[in-house]
């Protein structure tokens, strides 16, 4: 052994203990954190509101680093202006609309100054910013970046040690950014939602816009078939998601028309041969026409068999009862019920009592018998006021454009 070699000291056994548990604890604290992670990407549900996903963050957060306040602001427009909105939090949270601006602004001037967040306290030093007196440290990460602020996690007086640490600040920025990712993509996919009604409204309109007699028709089939499905639903299981099939379905229902010449569909006289199989060839064209779209298998059925009859003698098949897909049955019923309902050039409008004779008497020949007393047995008066109206304001939503935005996520999901 030369001079300069110093002996190994075996480490105290009671020492190295402390060591292993610190290590051990310091892993359990990692594989929560990661788990907490892990949970909010799988919850990453676009059925869910903000304000459920912005709350489990919250509460998943606080599990792992206890506060004594925690809270979500969002900046929202109202009036044209933007405000700062709390969203989702837990305890006691000491900031309202005016405290929750300033917060920003001295969030925003620390990220600007190339920190990852505001952490201020009076642990070891006086406060930088002044606050609510409650409060003995704080801790607030952005949510999204820096120039693009959508809003913020602010946190206060955590519990079980004396302040909040760099550990803390790289958690809290994390589960900021999966929110910000949350807000992005529901904002994203509600747009592209929008897009999409709004390009198959366009597409439908532009086909009843043929013939003066037929304007709104598909919107006001697509509606009542809606109608027919929720009142199915009192006798029968039927999920919320084949009711947006059942109406999207109704909207399309006539798009193979779209090829069919305004000089047949307004023709006031006898249609010759030819121009009747022009007319029965629209339901397998619609088909076709959907078949390119991979997002509306589930709408085809209901395209290519609404002009199927019960007994059988309808088209393009000749499809009876049960073979009949469901949602035909119903898109079929609405069909002619609007049809016998609406003005067309080689008729008046029926009442709407003759028009509910008419599908009276054709329950199992033309109609489905659960499909038709379904329809029958519901508030009619109630259907035909909101048919006049323009489905303004019905079934919970706003209008009608939010009811097929909402319709078109089962689709594109």
């Amino acid at each position: 052994m030369t001079a300069n070699t110093k002996p190994s000291v075996p480490m105290d056994s009671e020492l190295m203990e402390q060591h292993l548990e610190k290590l051990s604890t310091e892993l359990s604290q990692c594989y929560e954190q990661i788990m907490l992670l892990y949970n909010l990407s799988t919850n990453m549900n676009l059925d869910q509101s903000n304000a459920t996903y912005l709350q489990l963050a919250c509460d998943q957060l606080t599990q792992l680093v206890p506060v004594e306040g925690i809270a979500i602001f969002l900046e929202k427009k109202s009036d044209s202006m933007k405000r700062l909105v709390l969203s989702a939090g837990s305890g006691l949270v000491a900031f309202d609309p005016m405290m929750a601006d300033i917060l920003q602004m001295h969030l925003t001037a620390e990220l600007t100054a190339g920190k990852e967040a505001l952490l201020d306290s009076q642990v070891d030093r006086p406060f930088k910013y002044a606050w609510p007196d409650q409060v003995r440290n704080i801790l607030t990460v952005p949510l999204g970046p820096a120039d693009k602020m959508m809003g913020f996690l602010v946190a206060t007086n955590i519990v079980n040690k004396p302040d909040f640490d760099s550990t803390d600040v790289k958690l809290f920025n994390s589960v900021a950014n999966q929110c910000a990712v949350f807000i992005e993509n529901g904002r994203l996919f509600s747009d592209l939602k929008e897009l999409f009604i709004g390009s198959l409204k366009a597409l439908t309109n532009s086909i009843d816009a043929k013939d003066q007699y037929t304007r709104g028709h598909s919107e006001r089939v697509a509606m009542i078939s809606r109608w027919i499905a929720e009142h199915l639903r009192e006798i029968r299981p039927l999920p919320e998601k084949q009711i947006h099939y059942i109406y999207l379905a109704g909207l399309l229902h006539d798009i193979g028309k779209i090829g069919v010449a305004e000089t047949v569909l307004r023709k006031q006289g006898k249609l010759t041969d030819e121009e009747r199989s022009i007319i029965l060839a629209h339901p397998r064209i619609g088909a076709s026409i959907l078949s390119e779209i991979p997002q509306m298998r589930d709408i085809i059925p209901g395209v290519l068999h609404h002009h199927e009859r019960y007994d059988g003698q309808g088209y393009p098949e000749g499809l009876c009862g049960e073979e009949i897909p469901f949602g035909a049955r119903i898109i079929a019923l609405a069909d002619a019920f609007d049809a016998m309902t609406s003005r067309r050039v080689y008729r008046d409008a029926m009442s709407i009592r003759r028009a509910l004779t008419e599908v009276e008497k054709g329950i199992g020949s033309q109609f489905d018998p659960i499909v038709a007393r379904a329809f029958l047995d519901s508030p009619i008066d109630q259907l035909w006021k909101m048919i006049q109206d323009g489905f303004i304001e019905t079934w919970n939503y706003s209008n009608f454009e939010e009811y097929g935005t909402k319709a078109v996520g089962a689709l594109i999901r």
